[in-house]
Protein backbone atom coordinates (compact mmCIF):
# COMPACT_ATOMS: atom_id res chain seq x y z
CA UNK A 1 0.00 0.00 0.00
CA UNK A 2 1.38 3.24 -1.19
CA UNK A 3 1.30 6.55 1.13
CA UNK A 4 1.31 9.80 -0.82
CA UNK A 5 4.07 11.93 0.42
CA UNK A 6 2.11 14.72 1.49
CA UNK A 7 0.43 11.96 3.94
CA UNK A 8 3.50 10.79 5.02
CA UNK A 9 4.78 14.77 5.63
CA UNK A 10 1.46 15.32 7.63
CA UNK A 11 1.96 12.50 9.85
CA UNK A 12 5.51 13.05 10.54
CA UNK A 13 4.41 17.04 11.53
CA UNK A 14 1.78 15.40 13.91
CA UNK A 15 4.43 13.17 15.69
CA UNK A 16 6.98 15.80 16.11
CA UNK A 17 4.25 18.23 17.48
CA UNK A 18 3.30 15.52 19.92
CA UNK A 19 6.37 15.38 20.95
CA UNK A 20 6.70 18.66 21.80
CA UNK A 21 3.66 19.05 23.06
CA UNK A 22 5.35 16.29 25.63
CA UNK A 23 8.48 17.73 26.26
CA UNK A 24 6.90 21.19 27.44
CA UNK A 25 4.82 19.62 30.06
CA UNK A 26 7.00 17.38 31.57
CA UNK A 27 10.28 17.08 32.82
CA UNK A 28 11.48 15.74 30.09
CA UNK A 29 12.18 18.94 28.14
CA UNK A 30 14.94 19.70 30.53
CA UNK A 31 18.55 17.97 30.39
CA UNK A 32 20.15 18.33 33.88
CA UNK A 33 23.62 19.47 32.80
CA UNK A 34 25.23 19.99 36.45
CA UNK A 35 24.22 23.34 38.13
CA UNK A 36 22.22 24.40 34.56
CA UNK A 37 19.35 22.29 32.31
CA UNK A 38 19.42 22.58 28.66
CA UNK A 39 15.84 22.61 27.26
CA UNK A 40 15.19 20.80 24.26
CA UNK A 41 11.77 21.63 23.58
CA UNK A 42 13.12 23.41 20.08
CA UNK A 43 14.52 20.43 19.12
CA UNK A 44 11.81 19.07 17.04
CA UNK A 45 11.25 21.67 15.25
CA UNK A 46 15.16 21.52 14.43
CA UNK A 47 14.20 18.32 13.34
CA UNK A 48 11.23 18.72 11.05
CA UNK A 49 12.99 21.50 9.26
CA UNK A 50 15.76 19.29 8.12
CA UNK A 51 13.97 16.50 7.43
CA UNK A 52 10.62 17.76 5.51
CA UNK A 53 12.00 21.11 4.44
CA UNK A 54 11.75 25.16 5.47
CA UNK A 55 7.46 25.34 5.09
CA UNK A 56 7.67 22.26 7.28
CA UNK A 57 9.96 23.79 9.46
CA UNK A 58 8.20 27.37 9.95
CA UNK A 59 4.80 25.65 10.45
CA UNK A 60 6.56 23.97 13.31
CA UNK A 61 7.87 26.62 14.58
CA UNK A 62 4.80 28.35 14.57
CA UNK A 63 2.67 25.18 16.44
CA UNK A 64 5.89 25.22 19.32
CA UNK A 65 5.40 29.36 19.81
CA UNK A 66 1.52 28.30 19.78
CA UNK A 67 2.53 25.80 22.54
CA UNK A 68 4.39 28.29 24.54
CA UNK A 69 1.68 30.84 24.08
CA UNK A 70 -0.70 28.31 25.88
CA UNK A 71 1.57 27.44 28.62
CA UNK A 72 1.96 30.74 29.58
CA UNK A 73 -1.58 31.27 29.89
CA UNK A 74 -2.53 28.17 31.57
CA UNK A 75 0.24 26.76 33.65
CA UNK A 76 2.82 29.38 34.19
CA UNK A 77 5.72 28.49 36.34
CA UNK A 78 8.53 31.40 36.27
CA UNK A 79 8.13 34.78 36.58
CA UNK A 80 8.75 35.68 33.03
CA UNK A 81 6.38 33.24 31.42
CA UNK A 82 3.34 36.34 31.82
CA UNK A 83 5.52 38.16 29.26
CA UNK A 84 4.86 35.00 26.96
CA UNK A 85 1.25 35.58 26.52
CA UNK A 86 2.81 37.71 24.01
CA UNK A 87 2.91 36.32 20.49
CA UNK A 88 5.47 39.02 19.28
CA UNK A 89 7.87 36.63 22.33
CA UNK A 90 6.01 33.16 22.30
CA UNK A 91 5.33 32.98 18.80
CA UNK A 92 6.96 35.15 16.54
CA UNK A 93 11.01 34.23 17.46
CA UNK A 94 10.15 30.17 16.45
CA UNK A 95 8.38 30.85 13.38
CA UNK A 96 12.27 30.66 11.68
CA UNK A 97 13.95 27.84 13.27
CA UNK A 98 13.17 25.04 11.15
CA UNK A 99 13.15 27.04 8.48
CA UNK A 100 17.63 28.15 9.90
CA UNK A 101 17.95 24.68 10.58
CA UNK A 102 17.33 23.53 6.79
CA UNK A 103 19.16 25.96 5.12
CA UNK A 104 22.47 25.34 7.48
CA UNK A 105 22.25 22.09 7.41
CA UNK A 106 21.08 22.52 3.25
CA UNK A 107 24.62 24.32 3.09
CA UNK A 108 27.18 22.62 4.82
CA UNK A 109 25.97 19.31 3.10
CA UNK A 110 26.50 21.02 -0.25
CA UNK A 111 29.97 22.03 0.86
CA UNK A 112 30.80 18.92 2.29
CA UNK A 113 29.08 16.15 0.15
CA UNK A 114 26.61 13.56 1.03
CA UNK A 115 28.59 11.10 2.76
CA UNK A 116 28.40 10.42 6.26
CA UNK A 117 30.47 12.69 7.78
CA UNK A 118 29.10 15.52 5.39
CA UNK A 119 25.44 14.88 6.87
CA UNK A 120 26.89 14.70 10.34
CA UNK A 121 28.26 17.97 10.21
CA UNK A 122 25.49 19.01 8.40
CA UNK A 123 23.33 18.02 11.01
CA UNK A 124 25.35 19.12 13.91
CA UNK A 125 24.98 22.31 12.44
CA UNK A 126 21.72 22.54 11.74
CA UNK A 127 21.14 21.87 15.19
CA UNK A 128 23.30 24.12 16.83
CA UNK A 129 21.98 27.37 15.05
CA UNK A 130 18.70 26.28 14.95
CA UNK A 131 18.91 26.67 18.71
CA UNK A 132 20.36 29.91 19.11
CA UNK A 133 17.49 31.22 16.76
CA UNK A 134 15.50 30.29 19.51
CA UNK A 135 17.31 31.84 21.62
CA UNK A 136 18.75 35.33 20.40
CA UNK A 137 15.29 35.97 18.57
CA UNK A 138 13.02 35.11 21.71
CA UNK A 139 15.95 37.09 24.30
CA UNK A 140 16.07 39.90 21.61
CA UNK A 141 11.96 40.21 21.97
CA UNK A 142 12.22 40.36 25.61
CA UNK A 143 14.58 43.46 25.41
CA UNK A 144 12.50 44.74 22.78
CA UNK A 145 8.91 44.82 24.34
CA UNK A 146 10.10 44.12 27.74
CA UNK A 147 12.89 45.97 28.94
CA UNK A 148 11.54 47.97 31.54
CA UNK A 149 9.78 45.10 32.87
CA UNK A 150 12.84 42.55 32.75
CA UNK A 151 14.67 46.26 35.08
CA UNK A 152 12.32 46.11 37.71
CA UNK A 153 11.71 42.01 38.04
CA UNK A 154 15.43 41.64 38.32
CA UNK A 155 16.12 45.02 39.81
CA UNK A 156 18.32 46.02 37.81
CA UNK A 157 18.56 49.91 37.04
CA UNK A 158 19.58 50.70 33.54
CA UNK A 159 19.01 48.82 29.88
CA UNK A 160 22.77 48.27 29.68
CA UNK A 161 22.77 45.77 32.95
CA UNK A 162 19.80 43.68 30.77
CA UNK A 163 21.44 43.60 28.38
CA UNK A 164 25.00 41.94 30.03
CA UNK A 165 22.21 39.92 31.59
CA UNK A 166 20.52 38.68 28.25
CA UNK A 167 24.66 38.43 27.11
CA UNK A 168 25.76 36.25 29.64
CA UNK A 169 22.33 34.03 29.27
CA UNK A 170 23.47 33.30 25.49
CA UNK A 171 26.88 32.80 25.70
CA UNK A 172 26.32 30.31 28.52
CA UNK A 173 23.09 28.10 28.99
CA UNK A 174 22.09 28.97 24.95
CA UNK A 175 25.29 27.40 24.24
CA UNK A 176 25.41 24.38 26.04
CA UNK A 177 21.30 24.06 24.49
CA UNK A 178 22.83 24.85 21.62
CA UNK A 179 25.70 21.62 21.92
CA UNK A 180 22.74 19.46 23.21
CA UNK A 181 20.26 20.29 20.11
CA UNK A 182 23.44 19.52 17.70
CA UNK A 183 24.05 16.05 19.49
CA UNK A 184 20.18 15.02 19.42
CA UNK A 185 19.57 16.63 16.21
CA UNK A 186 22.61 14.62 14.49
CA UNK A 187 21.85 11.32 16.20
CA UNK A 188 18.17 11.29 14.87
CA UNK A 189 18.67 13.08 11.49
CA UNK A 190 21.43 10.37 10.41
CA UNK A 191 19.75 7.80 11.99
CA UNK A 192 16.50 8.57 9.79
CA UNK A 193 17.70 9.17 6.81
CA UNK A 194 20.24 5.83 7.01
CA UNK A 195 16.88 4.00 7.31
CA UNK A 196 15.03 6.13 4.75
CA UNK A 197 17.73 6.25 1.97
CA UNK A 198 15.93 7.67 -0.53
CA UNK A 199 14.30 10.45 1.11
CA UNK A 200 10.81 10.36 -0.36
CA UNK A 201 9.64 12.12 2.48
CA UNK A 202 10.60 15.67 1.87
CA UNK A 203 9.86 15.21 -2.01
Amino acid sequence: MNIRPETRKLTFLGVMLAITFILSVTPIGFVPLGSVSATIIHVPTIITGIILGPLYGLVMGTLMGIISLVNALTRPVTALDPLFINPLVSILPRMPIGVVAYYAYSLIKKILGSKKIGQTVSAAVGGILGSMTNTILVLSMLYIIYVKDLMAMFGIESEAGIRVMLLTIITTNAVIEAIVAGVLTTAIVVTYFAVNKSNLIRK
